[in-house]
């Protein structure tokens, strides 16, 4: 647990970047499902949304994940939604169940959904994390976990 302290306290990229300028734009929507049911990401309209785009192949986006997810879990104030990118279904369910993730905010996307990511989110480039305000517009891009603190209040 300490390597990955230490891996995401060098790795973490600050949100200010504007990666993808999506920075002040409005969230692409989607929907999306899992065990739990079928999420579209307007539904959280309203509530503050840490979304994860990951692939473990992508070894920092994958430790972003868990990041987000355990501080997800401990916040009252921001829904989080990650959506996996690996080749295969099983792969997924065996990173979800190592990682000790949160199943009901774990989304796998298919192959042939993949196309709305990548040509919205630029998932076929790289995996990010985005904070998402109420109103549906990104206010920041792989926000450390002191970000999301400041921007959420």
């Amino acid at each position: 647990m300490a390597t990955l302290a230490v891996v995401m306290l060098f790795t973490s990229a600050s949100s200010n970047n504007g990666k993808g300028g999506l920075v002040g734009k409005v969230a692409g929507d989607f929907t999306i499902s899992n065990a739990d049911g079928v999420m579209s990401l307007s539904q959280l309209r309203g509530k503050y949304v840490l979304l994860t785009l990951w692939s473990s192949a992508d070894v920092v986006s994958r430790l972003d994940n868990i990041r987000c997810d355990r501080y997800a879990s401990t916040s009252e104030n921001v829904v989080p939604m990650s959506v996996n990118f690996d080749r295969s279904k099983l792969l997924f369910d065996e990173l979800v169940a190592a990682d000790s993730l949160n199943t009901s905010t774990q989304y796998y996307c298919e192959r042939q959904d993949r196309s709305i990511f990548e040509q919205k989110w630029g998932a076929n480039q790289q995996y990010n994390s985005y904070l998402i305000n109420p109103s549906g517009t990104v206010i920041a891009v792989n926000p450390t976990n002191q970000e999301i603190n400041r921007l959420v209040k």
